[in-house]
């Protein structure tokens, strides 16, 4: 007896310790909450359900601005309070029990969709992701998906383009009277973002609006992300050629007219720049507010069937290469005259009208300019008439003075090239296209190093 009775106050004094968790005190309190039998999911939990919303974004997939889309990879954390399920106010089950899980198939949930997807138009789901029910009555979910999203790409500046897309949430079904969307304090999250290889994230911006659908007022949150594309790529490939084949359109006026290559070389040329372009369209959008400076050309050129045929604004680097398609159409066109004026038949005589042309385009020609060309004075104004057709097709000139001041009458001394008033066509034509290649030099210079230095 005196053996039993301390054994009994030693048993009496151990502390009985109880798990902090077990899973028949969480059947217990599912079956408290009715979760799966009286709860029912159909009905909202309060009469103003206010659902907070961020968006998680992990990869930007592609923004393509020839589809005008933008795919992401992430995950929505949306966040609302359901009275219904709450165990704060129970001790026994706080104590024990921090948080309980469940699925969409069991919890009221806002049925949310993306309002701008191009790939699926329905309720944002995922039954593999379940929802996190906190004691208090607050619900967290997160569910994932990849979502493609349309962007009304603007491509003015391609390829130094800053493209902003939006991928809008909205309710369906509920008024703004029935569920409130608020942005949360961090709205997007980039904090497991992987770098895209080609667009470099700038920013975001999110806020809420209201749209009236059905006489309803509906909200809806737009989170706009900004991206800025790495131009190294598409400078090395596609501006650097096409600038550099512009310039070969100006070297055929370096060719004898007797070489016979002088066609030949323009049309290869010509051809070159198509078949290059053609590749280029490929990048291009089908449909734009706003047309690209490579489309733009490319529509120009006649291979544009699937470039945009409107545009609102048309940048600098748009107009440089409208002129670089005229130089390479009137090279052709100037290069097929000159061989037609210098093949032909002696026995012809040359217009009134092209002599006193030429005699135009000579005085336009060196009006206030500066070379360092030697000095060469020739016949006579009066003395222009005896100009054969060969003299008008001869290409190669000689040196002209552009610092003495001109005299175009019968008695003064006149500057022209070699022993022909006429040839200054070309050289005219030559002058013609130094100012379109100096203002090609100009918008290039001007754009790329704007473009460059933002980038």
């Amino acid at each position: 007896m005196n053996a039993v009775i301390p054994f009994l106050l030693l048993a009496t004094a151990i502390k009985t310790v109880q798990p902090a968790y077990h899973y028949g005190m969480e059947q217990n309190l599912r079956s408290d909450l009715g979760i799966g039998t009286t709860y029912n999911k159909l009905v909202r939990p309060n009469e103003q359900v206010i659902v907070t919303v961020s968006l998680n974004v992990l990869t930007l997939n592609s923004l393509s601005i020839s589809d005008q889309s933008m795919s992401l990879s992430g995950y929505l954390t949306m966040m609302w309070e359901d009275d219904r399920i709450e165990w704060e106010s129970n001790v026994a089950y706080l104590k024990n029990i921090k948080a309980i899980y469940s699925n969409e198939e069991s919890i009221w949930r806002p049925t949310l969709t993306i309002e701008n997807s191009v790939k699926d138009i329905s309720i944002v789901s995922d039954v593999n992701i379940l929802m996190r029910l906190k004691p208090d009555g607050h619900i967290i979910w997160t569910p994932s998906g990849i979502y493609v999203t349309y962007c009304e790409t603007d491509v003015t500046y391609y390829p130094f383009d800053t493209q902003s897309c939006d991928v809008i949430i909205t309710t369906w079904g509920y008024t703004s009277e029935e569920i409130a969307l608020n942005v949360s304090t961090e709205a997007v999250q980039m904090e497991y973002y992987k770098e895209n290889g080609e667009w470099n994230y700038q920013g975001f911006l999110a806020f809420t609006t209201f749209y009236t659908r059905g006489g309803l007022f509906s909200p809806e949150i737009t989170f706009r992300l900004t991206f800025k594309r790495r131009p190294m790529f598409h400078v090395l490939n596609s501006l650097v050629p096409m600038v550099l084949l512009a310039f070969l359109s100006s070297m055929v006026f370096k060719l004898p007219p007797d070489s016979g290559e002088r066609i030949g070389y323009t049309l290869t040329v010509l051809l070159a720049y198509a078949v290059y372009l053609t590749i280029i369209s490929d990048n291009m959008p089908s449909s734009s507010s706003s047309i690209s400076v490579l489309s733009k050309y490319v529509y120009l050129t006649v291979i544009s069937d699937n470039m945009p045929s409107s545009s609102s604004s048309i940048s600098f680097l748009a107009i440089y290469l409208l002129f670089v398609l005229l130089m390479g159409v009137m090279s052709v066109i100037i290069t097929i005259y000159v061989l037609d004026c210098h093949h032909k038949d002696e026995e012809f005589p040359v217009p009134k009208w092209l002599i006193r042309m030429s005699t135009c385009l000579a005085k336009f020609a060196g009006w206030k300019g500066n070379s360092c060309c030697s000095v060469r004075k020739v016949k006579p104004f009066g003395e222009f008439d005896s100009m054969t057709w060969k003299d008008i097709g001869e290409s190669e000139f000689m040196p002209m003075s552009w610092s003495e001041p001109y005299a175009f009458s019968s008695t003064t001394p006149s500057v022209v090239y070699n022993k022909s008033g006429t040839q200054i066509i070309v050289k005219s034509i030559k002058l013609l296209k130094t100012i379109l290649y100096t203002t090609h030099s100009c918008l290039v210079k001007g754009i790329v190093t704007q473009k460059w230095v933002e980038t």
